[in-house]
């Protein structure tokens, strides 16, 4: 076993700084743009726009990462102080088009930055622990980021004040990157081993491109009906929950969500399915101001189930195929789902009845690919074990035995001797000793047990699939 090269320890406090850094510099980004023009162009350019740009970022980091000679931690570092470059005109630029330039490039190296968290989640965080350590670093970093906007009302978030948030921020997300703690590595190597035990193990051996092309849709369709439910049903609520207590409720569903799914995949997975049903309950709720409330704070608490599902779906994945670039497909597709969904409640805003039949034509679809990602994953189609002849053909294939040697070989796995055999076929001893000296040499085994063993093992194989 390889010594982990860098700590899930690490990778918590990179991800919990990293997204702070993130969500502080997007929403002092948003705020400076309402300062500029009305609040729905600053919406589809924070949240349809911004999305989409952090989409292209996480493609750039996979690319950098995968076909440059710049590891993925270089990466990072670089992406971490252009975003800080970026951030200064971003939120204090005096025109609109210098903070809109400066916000896209601000995503972009949003992306860049989620891209190498995830990536590391995958590489470095055992599997019974991932879900869970993404949940709780990014449920943390929501809580931070609401506390920061209490001072105030939220001036923390616009002029120097952000800035200077942003900066500090950056710095400790580096720190947090770069100075690896004391641990036991032993011992973490024992756990993560221990871990790879645990039927938490993702069965995708038999036709793994459709295999992704299924759980990228499902992402994506999660995501459109999320985005696009949550703006109808956001219309019911009114002065009954404040908009910044749903960071809380969905801070509390992100933990929740780690814990359930590290214990079980399928009911993370199952709770994550479930959450989309929430926003076409709050509209039929209108007029009852203490349910619709309710079903509000439960739909922000039921998305971090998504929030997880999304993310971890796609790093067991990666970690199965030994591709921890693969990770960041989930959130990169998640984020382009976002930015679709966001361009779509804009141009259907004029009607409500037609949000509600697209989500519902969408659930739908979400439904119906999602039950056959879920058998893919954890309810794989059994593998028809060999019978004891197709095993022996295989054998004899593979070596290129003739058909006498086929016979010597049947009589000697049988644990005749020489002489045995010699009755059995009708031939001399001699000729005999002649074919299992070819047996031997083809197969590469210096005696008779060496022989058996490969062959044995070969049936073993086979009944595993």
């Amino acid at each position: 076993m390889k010594k982990l090269r860098f700590s899930f320890i690490n990778c918590i406090f990179v991800i919990f700084f990293g997204f702070l850094l993130t969500s502080a510099g997007h929403l002092s980004w948003m705020y400076h743009l309402m300062e500029q023009t009305s609040a729905e162009l600053s919406f589809q350019l924070s949240t349809a726009a911004g999305y989409g740009l952090q989409a292209v970022g996480m493609g750039a980091f996979i690319a950098l990462s995968a076909r440059t000679r710049l590891s993925p931690r270089n990466v990072f570092v670089a992406a971490l102080t252009a975003y800080a470059t970026c951030l200064i005109p971003s939120v204090l630029g005096s025109s609109l088009p210098v903070s809109v330039v400066f916000g896209f490039l601000l995503s972009l190296f949003c992306g860049v930055i989620a891209g190498y968290y995830l990536y590391e989640l995958t590489a470095s965080v055992p599997k019974n622990r991932r879900a869970l350590s993404f949940g709780c670093s990014y449920g943390a970093a929501t809580v931070a980021s609401w506390l920061i906007s209490l001072p105030g009302g939220g001036s923390a978030y616009s002029g120097a004040g952000a800035v200077i948030i942003g900066l500090v921020l950056t710095a400790l997300t580096v720190l947090a990157a770069v100075i690896k703690p004391v641990i036991n590595e032993k011992a973490l190597q024992t756990e993560r081993m221990s871990a790879e035990k645990t039927p938490q193990a993702v069965s995708i051996q038999q036709k793994p491109r459709m295999l992704l092309l299924i759980a990228g849709g499902v992402v994506l369709l999660f995501s459109l009906v999320n985005n696009i439910g949550f703006s109808y049903s956001a219309s019911a609520v009114q002065d009954g929950l404040r908009p910044e207590f749903s960071r809380l409720f969905y801070a509390v569903g992100l933990i929740a969500a780690g814990v359930v799914t590290d214990l079980s995949r399928k009911h993370g997975a199952v709770c994550a399915l479930a959450s989309l049903v929430l926003p076409f309950v709050v509209p039929a709720l209108k007029g009852n101001p203490f349910s619709v409330v309710f079903f509000w704070a439960l739909g922000y608490f039921a998305f971090g189930f998504y929030a997880v599902y999304r993310v971890v779906v796609f790093s067991d994945v990666a970690d199965s195929r030994g591709l921890p670039l693969l990770a960041v497909s989930g959130l990169l597709i998640g984020r382009l789902g976002d930015a679709l969904g966001a361009e779509l409640q804009a141009a259907l805003a004029w009607t409500e009845a037609a949000l509600v039949m697209l989500s519902a034509a969408l659930f739908i679809g979400a439904v119906f690919l999602f039950i056959r990602l879920f058998q893919m994953l954890y309810n794989p189609e059994p593998v028809r074990q060999k019978s004891e002849r197709e095993v022996f053909n295989d054998f004899a294939v593979r070596y290129s035995l003739s058909d006498r040697e086929r016979d010597v070989l049947r009589l000697l796995l049988d644990n005749k001797s020489n002489k045995e055999i010699s009755a059995a076929i009708c031939v001399s001893e001699n000729t005999v000793k002649f074919h299992v000296r070819n047996l031997l040499q083809k197969t590469d085994c210096k005696n008779r047990v060496e022989l058996k063993a490969a062959y044995h093992n070969m049936e073993s194989a086979s009944s595993f699939g």
